[in-house]
């Protein structure tokens, strides 16, 4: 081929090209009745728009070319235009963040859910995302306080009673335990549930919301509830894989409860919150308990509560063999 036809072929493809972009932003806004556009950033053909009739923001897939000399616009509505202003998801977000009249509320994606701009609920005074884990959380804030709710399933998840979101615990719940969430919420009028993860046994620990102390419960359907602990403490921590007692909080004190599981209608706070620390030890098989009072150290019978030695030890490596017997079961 002589290079005078090669260039006359560069030169046709170059006025092609150039045509091809002088569909401009007003011609588009104009055939589709809009009054401004944002190009969603790294989103082909993707774009925000404010509608002239209404002043609301949606999104469109739009298609913009030229069919020889003729302007062709195609457009889809992605998300109907009801939002006073309207993200966008990246980097695999769930969920993004909408407003209308000063409110915020959540839109899920729109391309695995229908019905998500009808879904989206502006009840919020402001919406933070938290990445955590792999996992993304929905911080919102109603009535200067923060709080959580699935940003799935619109669930509260945690009142919102914290000052700044950083406070606020992130709650993780599976979509099979949101009926037995809602309902134990409602049921013991908690402003916090917290799963126990680690077994998957329908467990979780509740904040009554007017005392603001904590219980622990077991829940295997909406109305089935099992107090474990009573909810008198300030903090509790969950049971580890079958064990006899957990750590229970009041004023900066720790003491032991008793499992239910193994002392039923026996279970109790058998250790008072009195002490400052404590520390599990494996005594050639048996578990037994030191703990700290008044910056000293000494042994514990957890089932009982008695103190098994004197509290003079400044570190737990000075803690002599505890030789005592530790009985495990609650005698009749």
């Amino acid at each position: 081929m002589k290079r005078n036809h090669i260039f006359f072929i560069v030169i046709i493809l170059f006025s092609l090209n150039v045509k091809a972009q002088d569909i401009t932003d007003k011609q588009i806004l104009k055939h589709i009745k809009g009054k401004e556009i944002e190009w969603i950033t790294d989103e082909n053909n993707l774009a925000k728009v404010k509608m002239k009739s209404t002043k609301k923001w949606g999104v469109y897939n739009i298609d913009a070319y030229y069919d020889l000399d003729e302007a062709v616009i195609d457009f889809d509505e992605v998300v109907a235009p009801k939002f006073d202003s309207i993200g966008w998801f990246k980097n695999m977000e769930p969920f993004t963040i909408v407003k209308i009249k000063k409110k915020y509320g959540i839109l899920l994606n729109p391309y695995e859910i229908h019905d998500a701009a009808e879904r989206a609920n502006c009840i919020y005074d402001a919406i933070k995302m938290k990445e955590v884990d792999d996992r993304f959380y929905a911080l919102v804030k109603q009535n200067e306080k923060w709080g959580l709710v699935d940003w799935f399933e619109d669930v509260v998840l945690v009142d919102p009673t914290f000052d700044n979101p950083e406070d606020v615990p992130l709650v993780w719940i599976e979509g099979w335990a949101k009926d037995m969430f809602v309902a134990s919420k409602k049921k013991l009028k908690a402003d916090i549930l917290i799963f126990d993860e680690s077994n998957g046994d329908g467990v979780f620990k509740a904040r009554k919301k007017a005392t603001k102390k904590w219980g622990m419960y077991q829940s295997l359907g909406e109305n089935d509830l099992t107090t474990l602990i009573p909810a008198k403490y300030d903090s509790i921590r969950f049971f580890g894989y079958n064990s006899k007692y957990t750590a229970v909080y009041n004023k900066g004190k720790v003491g032991m409860h008793l499992s239910y599981w193994s002392y039923n209608e026996n279970t109790k706070l058998s250790v008072p919150c009195i002490y400052e620390d404590y520390k599990n030890f494996d005594a050639d098989g048996v578990l037994k308990l030191a703990m700290k009072k008044d910056g000293k150290w000494g042994w514990v019978n957890w089932l009982t509560g008695k103190e098994e030695s004197e509290f003079k030890y400044e570190t737990l490596d000075d803690l002599p063999y505890p030789y005592y017997k530790q009985a495990i079961w609650i005698e009749d």
